[in-house]
């Protein structure tokens, strides 16, 4: 049985609200706080039971000195590099910051390197992040899942000024999403908790079946007449009615490689464990011609094939998302094609074959020891396959 991590969004989401409804899940508060007041960080975490509505919950409270500046990338990810936490914590952190920045980015139409943070930069951000990673990774990462988002609605002050609910950088981080503004007029989902969500999250259908676990609830520090103000996760397994199959879609922008290192880039990809790699042309913004790079890859390979896309291409910055797929039964056969091996893949769904393709390389092989073209090679092997599945047969 699968397990997976399914957080209700039923009065949004934010970076310390996903900290405490984890640490409830787990009970491991005392653990919490000491590890991320000696992170490196002047902060101090407090871990509190409390109720809202009459609901027992945690409520985290990351108290940090307010920034003094702006903080770049290259800060985030330096500080990020030399946390003493474990290497895919550190990396799964640099991809919420990396989804942070790139939605920024967007939004101002500016490179992710000129970007600047402000709220989401500061100290106690760098806490919610990384503690979620941590927390993530004691639960053995299971997939992430969520409920449609509410946003909320009305306005929120920012150093940009006021903006509407969801701010931008938000909008673009939910977009494709199912999304509701709710009855609340207050920013229900932080910039934090949407990556965090996006980055590592797909959002539940509704005909999701599971068997809850455990579960954990998590408050913000508003509180609200209409509804409590609380985040719930819950630790579910998927049986039998779960989708049959999953991968990673990683995805970038690239408007500064030749198309050569992309070719290199593509194969080393696929060496570190990628299901497919394929490259589309586009037109970049400034009118610059360039490439979208889409890579599926297994959990188990993510890292891998993540630490190889940055290191043989130009990305700064990667989109990504968790995908059910649906996969058909595959089988490799051989049929005789005048006293030739041929080999024949197949595909099924519901005991019939939907799909059967001959190996091309078996295909031109025979083409050459027969002396014909490989299309008359392809139509011989294809008139065999007729013969045994035909109408009529199985």
């Amino acid at each position: 049985m699968a397990r997976e991590l399914l957080f209700q969004t039923e009065c949004g989401a934010s970076g310390d609200m996903i900290l405490a409804a984890l640490i409830d899940l787990l009970d491991c508060g005392d653990e919490f706080k000491k590890r991320f007041e000696n992170i490196g960080l002047p902060v101090t975490v407090t871990v509190a039971d409390t109720e809202r509505n009459h609901l027992r919950c945690k409520q985290v409270t990351v108290s940090a000195p307010p920034a003094s500046s702006p903080v770049t990338w290259r800060q985030i990810e330096s500080f990020i590099a030399a946390a003493p936490l474990s290497a895919g914590i550190r990396t799964n952190a640099g991809l919420v910051f990396r989804t942070i920045f790139a939605a920024e980015a967007a939004v101002h139409g500016e490179d992710l390197k000129d970007i600047h943070l402000h709220e989401v930069g500061a100290d106690d951000s760098l806490v919610d992040i990384l503690g979620f990673c941590w927390l993530w990774e004691k639960l053995e990462r299971p997939p992430v899942c969520f409920t449609t988002l509410v946003t909320g609605s009305g306005s929120v002050r920012t150093r940009h000024g006021v903006l509407p609910v969801p701010p931008p950088a938000v909008l673009f981080m939910v977009q494709g999403l199912a999304c509701r503004a709710g009855e609340i007029a207050d920013e229900l989902l932080t910039p934090t908790a949407a990556a965090i969500l996006t980055t590592f999250g797909r959002q539940a259908g509704p005909d999701r079946s599971s068997r809850p676990l455990q579960a954990g609830y998590g408050c913000g520090r508003k509180t609200f007449a209409a509804a409590p103000n609380l985040l719930r996760a819950v630790l579910e397994e998927r049986g039998g009615d779960a989708p049959g199959d999953g991968v990673w879609v990683l995805e970038t922008f690239l408007d500064d490689i030749s198309p050569e290192l992309l070719t290199h880039a593509s194969e080393k990809i696929v060496q570190a464990g990628a299901l497919d790699v394929f490259i589309s042309p586009g037109l970049m913004k400034k009118g610059r011609p360039g490439f979208q790079l889409t890579v599926l890859c297994p959990e188990g390979a993510r890292e891998k094939v993540t630490d190889a896309i940055f290191a043989e291409s130009t990305a700064i910055g990667l989109r990504q998302r968790f995908s059910d797929r649906v996969v058909l039964p595959r089988e490799t056969r051989t049929v005789s094609v005048s006293g030739r091996e041929v080999r024949v893949k197949s595909a099924t769904r519901r005991g019939r074959a939907t799909n059967v393709k001959p190996e091309f390389d078996d295909v031109r092989r025979l083409a050459s020891e027969l002396d014909v073209t490989a299309k008359r090679a392809m139509q011989m092997v294809l008139g065999v396959i007729h013969e045994e599945n035909g109408p009529g047969k199985d």
